[in-house]
């Protein structure tokens, strides 16, 4: 007779593997049960009791809503959180999510009715906090609301299933559930708030999709597990009503995410086309190709309209000559995403950016931005652009002229460490001659730069003021 240690020996390798996985199975069926610790009943008059919005949940709603556009107007995402830990939104869409999910019509029409009041008490309390409040600019806090993703909708999935899952348990614990909950729906619906207060419709409608998208994630999240853990229907439901019912909800998830799903892609494409832009500058116009650019670009800005996009560059140091920009324009078609775009520059004697900038935010219609830029490039004739190098090669000749004030700013955009900068002129003879004026810069560098830091700047100042100045000679003259 075999003792059991002899029957062990004598298993096959695949018996074992079969009891391994039997047992990582069974822990891992332990691990994730929602069964233990579940109260259905508990949970059923927890949130029907909770989901109405009048009395104290009101006035907590009014604090959290105005909490929380402080803190958008502040740009405080601490301050944002803080209104989160007092916001009662909660139980009226856990309540949307537990009627549907026990064919429960009366409990549904009612967490309806108060969703609806809680929605025009927050909208009431934000649109009142930003007519009234004296900053009420667009924050990277407000900003952040206004292009709902898929990925947006992420966060009301998770905060819907922690609600849930922690209202249904014997130990109940709601604070932090209901702050994953405020989390995706307080924050977008202070920004409609703040597009209506400011007549910002676009930004409106977008965070009110946002609001929308969640509030629809997390009552389906609801929905769900409440299906799982088999709560007990209020009335039957036969076969072909529970199919309907399927269905009704799976074509209106459709029709709620599938905007969504779009914007992520516009938001992909649009972080892409950054991305080539922000390349083509850097190998083009700075230090990644040439290590002493004598043309850098500090900034810039992009311009759509309906016809067409428009890249415009803020440029300092050597002119781009018009036969050059054609070359630039070839390199920036040669990025996917920058292929039918137009390249525009503004240099030291055109239109600032803060300008181009300044229209694109006051107008509605940003063809006329373009026009303007095309008016601002095309403004010189070719008679007009001949006068200006005439009179610049008399100037030279007879004054030795230099553009000081467009000089200096830009060579202290390109050499950061020049502290002063003088120009003048010397007048110098060698006492067999006749003496001649001869230009001279006067430049100063800020304490701490090293000997071979300076001598090799000092040889790329001096080319850039040669070129720039347009001037055969000068002295450079440290002190």
């Amino acid at each position: 007779m075999e003792t059991p240690s002899n029957k062990q020996k004598n298993r096959s390798i695949p018996a074992l593997i079969r009891e391994l996985f039997e047992s990582i199975r069974i822990w891992f069926a332990d691990l994730i049960n929602l069964e233990e610790g579940l109260d259905r009943e508990g949970t059923i008059i927890a949130i029907k009791n909770g989901k109405r919005m009048r009395g104290a949940n009101a006035w907590l709603l009014i604090c959290s809503i105005l909490i929380a556009s402080l803190g958008l107007d502040l740009n405080s995402p601490a301050v944002i959180i803080g209104a989160m830990l007092i916001s009662p939104l909660m139980a009226p869409i856990l309540g949307v999510g537990l009627a549907v999910g026990i064919n429960d019509k009366d409990t549904l029409i009612i967490a309806l009715r108060h969703f609806g009041i809680a929605i025009l008490i927050a909208l009431a309390s934000s649109i009142l906090y930003f007519a009234l409040t004296p900053l009420g600019t667009i924050t990277p806090e407000i900003q952040a609301r206004t292009a709902p993703t898929l990925l947006d909708g992420l966060v009301a999935i998770f905060g819907g299933l922690a609600g849930i899952i922690s209202t249904s348990r014997r130990d109940k614990s709601n604070a932090l559930p209901g702050v994953a909950i405020a989390t995706a729906l307080m924050p977008p619906l202070c920004v409609t708030g703040f597009g209506v207060a400011n007549g910002m419709w676009t930004i409106a409608l977008n965070s009110f999709y946002l609001f929308f998208l969640n509030s629809f994630f997390i009552a389906l999240t609801t929905f769900l597990i409440i299906r799982l853990l088999k709560f007990p229907m209020r009335s039957y439901m036969d076969q072909q009503e529970a199919r309907r019912t399927r269905w009704l909800i799976t074509l209106f998830s459709l029709l709620i995410v599938l905007p969504s799903g779009r914007i992520l892609f516009e938001v992909l494409k649009e972080r892409q086309r950054t991305a080539q832009i922000e390349e083509f500058i850097r190998t083009q116009f700075n230090t990644d190709v040439d290590p002493n650019p004598l043309t850098r670009c500090i900034d810039y800005t992009l311009i759509e309209a309906d016809s067409s996009s428009q890249l415009v560059l803020q440029l300092v140091g050597q002119p781009i000559h018009e036969d050059s920009v054609q070359n630039y324009q070839k390199r920036l078609q040669s990025f996917p995403h920058l292929q039918d775009m137009q390249l525009n520059f503004l240099q030291s004697d055109q239109l600032e950016l803060k300008t181009v900038r300044a229209m694109q935010s006051q107008m509605d219609n940003l063809d006329q931005i373009a026009r303007k830029l095309e008016i601002n490039n095309n403004i010189r004739s070719q008679q007009e652009m001949q006068i200006d190098m005439l009179q610049r090669k008399v100037d030279s000749l007879q004054l030795g002229f230099v553009p000081f004030p467009e000089v200096t700013r830009e060579a202290k955009a390109v050499f950061p460490d020049l502290e002063r900068i003088g120009f003048g002129r010397l007048q110098e003879t060698d006492f067999e001659s006749a003496a001649s004026e001869v230009p001279i810069f006067l430049i100063k560098w800020k304490s701490g730069k090293r000997s071979w830091e300076i001598t090799r700047d000092e040889e790329r100042l001096r080319e850039y003021l040669q070129v720039r100045s347009g001037l055969d000679t000068l002295s450079l003259v440290r002190y």
